[in-house]
C-alpha cells in the first residue's frame, strides 16, 4: 500500500518543479507590450494585434485606434498596395519563409515614413497570419539619399573636369567610377572599366604596389610618373595625383592623371638635340666630357681602370677640298660606323670637334686599350668610304691614356690622350700611341 503512495509523491514533486521551471520562462506577451519595435499580426490586412509601438509609429494614441481599421490600406502606399498583397501571398502560401526589406509607409498624419520590416507567415490561434516588425529608419534614409545626392554631385563635377579621374576601391582595386576623358584616355568604354580593378591600368605590377604603399603611408600622392596602358596594352606615361578618401562609406582612393607622354616624347628630342652631334649622332662635346666625369668619378670610387682614346682623322682638309663637303661628310659618318662596331656597349665616343673623336673605355687598362685602338685603325684604313660616288680611302691617327692618380680631372686625362695623339701624327700618321708619362 505504500508503494502508489510513493509514486504519487514523486509524481507531485515533478509537477511542482514544472511548474516553478514555467514561473521563470520570459512573458512574450509582456516582451512583446514593451517592445522598441513595432509589432503587427493582421490576416488578409484585417488587423489582428498591434503593440503600442506600432501604433506610435504610425502616428496612433493606442493600439485599439489600429485594430479598430478594417483594412491596414491607410498605412501603405497606393503605389506600393500591389506589393504588399504579393508578399502576403507568398508567405500565406509558403512561396517565401519570410519577407525582409524596406518600405515606405503612411502615418496617420499622410507623412511618409520609411521603414525596416520583417514578415512571417506564424499560427495565429489555429489559422495562418502574418506577423510584421517594423523600425522607423526615415532618418537613416534621408542621410543615405543626401550622401546619394552628394556623390551624384560629386560625380557630375568629377565629369565635366578635363582631365581622366577614376575611383577605386581601396581593399581590391574595384573601379567604382571612370569618367569620360578616362574611359578615352584608355580606350574602354566605362561599362568595361567597371568590371575590373584598377590594377589592370598599370605596366609594372610592382610599381602599381609601391604606389599602394605610398598611399597607404601618405594619403595623399602628387605628381608621381606611372607607366599605364590602354586596353591594346599600349604604354604611355601619367602623371599621377591620388588622395584617400570615402566613397559610399568604402574606403577608397581618386584618382587623377595627365597623359604626358608627349611631353616626355619632346624632352627626350630635346635631351637628345642639346646632347648629341647632329652630323655623326653620336654625343657631342658637352655631354661626352660630361659622361667622361661620372666615368672618372665612378673609376675612382670602385677602383678600377679607366682608359680614353683621342682619335684624329688624317688629311681630312684634304678631302673636303678636294672631294667637297658633302664627301667628308660621309668620311665621317662612316669613320663613327666602324669605331663603333670596334667597341663594346659600354663604350662611349663623342664628337669634339671637326674630324676630332673621343672615346671612354670603362674598366680598360692601358694594354687593352691599345688593342682596341689598332683594331679600330685598323678597321678605318682597311677599305675606302665610298661618298659622293667616289672611294675615298682615310686613316686616322689616335692617342691612348690611363686614369691615374695624377689626374685632377678629365681635361688633364684627355691632355695626356692629345699629346700620344699628336705623336702618333708627328710620327707618320695611321698609328696609335699611348702616353709616356
Amino acid at each position: 500500500m505504500k508503494k502508489p503512495a510513493t509514486k504519487s509523491l514523486s509524481a507531485e514533486r515533478r509537477m511542482q518543479r514544472g511548474r516553478r521551471a514555467d514561473d521563470q520562462l520570459p512573458d512574450f506577451k509582456e516582451l512583446t507590450e514593451n517592445a522598441v519595435q513595432g509589432i503587427l499580426v493582421h490576416r488578409n490586412f484585417k488587423p489582428l494585434y498591434a503593440n503600442q509601438a506600432f501604433a506610435k509609429l504610425f502616428g496612433y494614441k493606442a493600439p485599439k485606434d489600429i485594430l479598430a481599421m478594417p483594412l491596414l490600406r491607410p498605412l501603405v502606399p497606393d503605389d506600393l498596395w500591389a506589393r504588399a498583397e504579393q508578399d502576403y501571398d507568398d508567405l500565406t502560401k509558403g512561396r517565401e519563409t519570410s519577407a525582409v526589406g524596406r518600405m515606405r509607409a503612411l502615418r496617420k498624419d499622410k507623412k511618409e515614413i520609411w521603414l525596416a520590416i520583417t514578415q512571417r507567415a506564424i499560427d495565429w490561434h489555429g489559422t495562418t497570419a502574418v506577423q510584421v516588425s517594423a523600425l522607423d529608419i526615415t532618418a537613416q534614409m534621408a542621410a543615405e539619399q543626401s550622401l546619394l545626392h552628394s556623390e551624384q554631385h560629386m560625380r557630375a563635377m568629377l565629369e565635366i573636369l578635363p582631365y581622366p579621374i577614376y575611383i577605386a576601391r581601396r581593399g581590391d582595386g574595384q573601379l567604382l567610377f571612370v569618367n569620360r576623358k578616362t574611359c578615352l584616355l584608355f580606350k574602354r568604354s566605362a561599362r568595361q572599366m567597371l568590371r575590373d580593378t584598377s590594377d589592370a591600368l598599370f605596366v609594372d605590377p610592382k610599381e602599381r604596389d609601391d604606389l599602394r604603399k605610398l598611399l597607404d603611408t601618405l594619403s595623399d600622392i602628387r605628381d608621381v610618373e606611372v607607366k599605364m596602358k590602354t586596353s591594346e596594352g599600349k604604354p604611355f606615361t601619367a602623371e599621377m595625383a591620388a588622395i584617400a578618401m570615402d566613397y559610399g562609406g568604402t574606403p577608397a582612393v581618386v584618382v587623377a592623371l595627365n597623359d604626358i607622354s608627349q611631353r616626355k616624347e619632346l624632352e627626350a628630342e630635346l635631351l637628345h638635340q642639346a646632347s648629341t652631334d647632329s652630323l655623326t649622332g653620336v654625343g657631342n662635346r658637352r655631354y661626352f666630357l660630361g659622361q667622361a666625369e661620372q666615368e672618372m668619378r665612378r673609376s675612382r670610387r670602385f677602383a678600377r681602370d679607366l682608359s680614353v682614346m683621342m682619335i684624329d682623322l688624317d688629311h681630312f682638309k684634304s678631302i673636303n677640298d678636294e672631294r667637297g663637303h658633302a664627301a667628308g661628310d660621309a668620311v665621317l659618318q662612316g669613320v663613327v660606323r666602324r669605331t663603333l662596331e670596334s667597341f663594346r656597349q659600354s663604350d662611349q665616343l663623342g664628337r669634339l670637334g671637326g674630324e676630332e673623336f673621343g672615346v671612354i673605355l670603362p674598366e680598360t687598362s692601358l694594354a687593352a686599350a691599345v688593342e682596341v685602338a689598332e683594331r679600330v685603325r685598323k678597321h678605318i684604313c682597311e677599305r675606302p668610304f665610298i661618298g659622293v660616288g667616289a672611294a675615298i680611302p682615310c686613316t686616322v691617327s689616335i692617342g691612348v691614356a690611363q686614369l691615374s692618380a695624377q689626374d685632377g680631372d678629365v681635361e688633364a686625362l684627355f691632355h695626356r690622350a692629345d699629346e700620344a695623339l699628336y705623336r702618333a701624327k708627328n710620327g707618320g700618321r695611321n698609328k696609335v700611341e699611348t702616353d709616356q708619362r
